[in-house]
């Protein structure tokens, strides 16, 4: 699975912040980013949680499910982007999801997606300039 992340520069995955609150989602992505050869995976199920994390450890970029609780991610992201830190979302309402301008250009990933999926949204989050389409993955699903 590495090689899936091949042409990523390699600083950029020394340190990754997975924001999901449900565990079992978010321990199946750790994994996948583990195999992609990711040397740190720091998982969070709250927005308080993912805060700490942001502030505290040395991140290189995000994957945040949009919503976690009640609450959504944007602030989070808002956060990463002021600091330079890359950051893409994960979603289970698909293509209906509409970012605030200053997210617009994020990679968004609809709920369930392959693996393959997630490393070319990966690729496009730590690559500006390969970022293809807003949205990519399964059809809508709440």
């Amino acid at each position: 699975m590495e090689d899936l992340l091949r042409s990523a520069p390699a600083d950029s995955l020394d340190c990754c912040l997975v924001v999901e609150d449900d565990s079992i989602i978010r321990l199946d992505l750790e994994e996948m980013l583990r195999s992609f050869g990711l040397r740190q995976v720091l998982g969070a199920s709250s927005v308080a949680a993912a805060r700490l994390i942001a502030e505290t450890a040395g991140i290189r970029f995000a994957v945040l499910d949009y919503e976690v609780g009640r609450c959504n991610t944007l602030e989070i992201a808002e956060t990463l982007a002021s600091r330079g830190i890359p950051a893409m979302f994960l979603t289970g309402y698909g293509a209906g999801l509409e970012l605030p301008d200053s997210l617009a250009h994020l990679p968004v990933l609809s709920k369930p997606f392959t693996a393959e999926l997630l490393a070319e949204a990966l690729l496009r989050t730590l690559q500006p300039a390969k970022r293809g389409p807003k949205t990519e993955g399964a059809p809508d699903q709440a």
